[in-house]
């Protein structure tokens, strides 16, 4: 009788202890399965260079809602968390770390060189993904470490551009002015530009710096370009300063021609800079008048999302979030990292065309000029079919 009753006794503890087990799996797996997927984004946010970060975190969110309203990865939604870099360095430092102990699986941003620089070894240390939307610096090429980007290096492109100033503009005198704030890309842009010039027999009159921080009157910039024999300039500054570069100049009545980099091309730039920046060359990694299905409809939803037209830092942050999603899906399919899940992305259809990403995180992409013309953006030129610089 008692062994009966402790055999029963037994069975009923192991039944119970069945039920607990199964109820605490089903609650763990919905507990998984409801765990959000958080990616970081960080950009200047706020203050006078603010226009690029904001359209790249507009281009970010719109991808995580369109992954949301597709059901997310494997049942799980995403969010982004959101920090402003300020423009500043250290922010953008202190920025990726509290993104990384807030548990995000990779990090969209910055939207400038000088603040990704400063970020990089945080994520690198974390082995955390930092997906760089507009940072084109050759400075970050070839380098096996977590960085990716969308946009191609510059160091082809602003050859090409020199060539093509040179060539199809037929000027042989020009003066750079860059900002030193950002100096890994500015310094860096202006010295092959200016290298590749002087190759091709022109003269660089003059490189003045300034610093954006200070907020300089850019006129005594303007009194230099009068007094040397520069027959244009090349401007390579954020929008803001761009814009403020080219009223000088036009107050001044210096009407010669102005180039910009491709940092400057957002709407601020025809906002602020008005009628002192029609006419001016800028060199880009957009095509801003493609019409592909897919670029069309992106650039309607933006609309509608925003109330505004995407530039190409939105379209770049876009594109990154949407192959960095397809990666992550890739890593659950998997179980590779997330590191070589990006790597083993070749193809991928972006909004203007196939992305692959080569060994070391770097892309190749077509180069195109675009000049503004009746406050508008109007594409010009493939820079491709400019000859690559015989190197």
């Amino acid at each position: 009788m008692y062994e009966s009753k402790f055999k029963m006794f037994r069975n009923l503890c192991i039944v119970a202890i069945s039920v607990i087990t199964l109820i605490a799996i089903i609650i763990s797996s919905d507990k998984k399965k409801n765990e959000v997927i958080s990616v970081g984004f960080s950009a200047q946010l706020t203050g006078r260079q603010a226009e690029l970060g904001v359209q790249e975190r507009n281009g970010a969110q719109l991808a995580i809602e369109k992954a949301n309203n597709d059901r997310g990865i494997n049942g799980h939604m995403l969010s982004l968390i959101v920090h402003d870099d300020l423009g500043i360095p250290q922010e953008a430092k202190n920025a990726d770390k509290e993104l990384i102990r807030e548990g995000v699986v990779a990090i969209i941003g910055h939207a400038t060189t000088a603040q990704t620089l400063a970020g990089i070894d945080e994520a690198n240390k974390a082995k955390v993904i930092m997906m760089g939307p507009t940072v084109s610096t050759p400075k970050l090429s070839g380098i096996d470490d977590y960085f990716f980007r969308i946009h191609p290096s510059f160091e082809k492109s602003s050859q090409n551009f020199a060539k093509y100033i040179f060539e199809n503009k037929g000027i042989k005198h020009i003066a750079v002015i860059f900002d030193k704030d950002n100096l890994a890309y500015s310094q860096t842009y202006s010295d092959i530009f200016s290298d590749k010039f002087k190759a091709l027999g022109g003269e660089v009159t003059d490189i003045l710096d300034f610093s954006s921080v200070a907020q300089p009157d850019f006129s005594k910039f303007i009194s230099e370009l009068q007094k040397s024999k520069a027959e244009g300039v090349l401007i390579v500054a954020s929008d803001m300063d761009t814009a403020l570069i080219a009223q000088r100049a036009r107050l001044m009545n210096w009407s010669n021609p102005m180039f910009s980099s491709p940092w400057a091309q957002t709407k601020t730039l025809i906002d602020k800079g008005g009628q002192a920046v029609e006419g001016m060359i800028i060199e880009q990694a957009y095509d801003l008048e493609n019409d592909s299905e897919n670029f069309v409809e992106f650039k309607s939803k933006y609309r509608a999302r925003f109330g505004n037209d995407p530039s190409f830092g939105a379209a770049y942050s876009y594109e990154s979030t949407m192959v960095l999603i397809e990666a992550i899906k890739k890593s659950y399919r998997t179980n590779l990292s997330l590191k070589d899940a990006l790597l083993e992305i070749h193809d991928f259809k972006g909004l203007t065309d196939n992305l692959s990403f080569d060994k070391f995180g770097d892309i190749q992409r077509n180069s195109y000029l675009s000049s503004i013309k009746n406050g508008k953006f109007i594409r010009i030129a493939k820079l491709n079919t400019v000859e690559s610089g015989g190197e």
